[in-house]
């Protein structure tokens, strides 16, 4: 899942408002929180975007839309974020 920084830009800005909001944390720079809220965020929609296409590599050989192709699809997902701790 591909998102474009504007979009990544606006999710870490609500994040950080909950955060405030909520008082879950006090922040003495709240330009660095934010660039780090960005880079998490991009960090992980990049280790998402991986994960896809190590399951795709995977199914290659199967028709999608199949029963035998959805349940290995969230096998291998499964298997993949377990793999890679998220």
């Amino acid at each position: 899942m591909s998102l474009s920084e504007d979009r990544i830009s606006t999710m870490a800005h609500e994040i950080i408002t909950c955060v405030w909001r909520d008082d879950l944390a006090d922040v003495s720079d709240d330009s660095r929180a934010l660039r780090r809220v960005k880079q998490s965020l991009e960090a992980f929609f990049g280790a998402v975007d991986e994960i896809e296409a190590a399951v795709m590599a995977k199914l290659r050989n199967k028709a999608p839309g199949s029963r035998d192709y959805d349940v290995l699809y969230k096998k291998f997902y499964h298997d993949e974020m377990a793999r890679r701790n998220l």
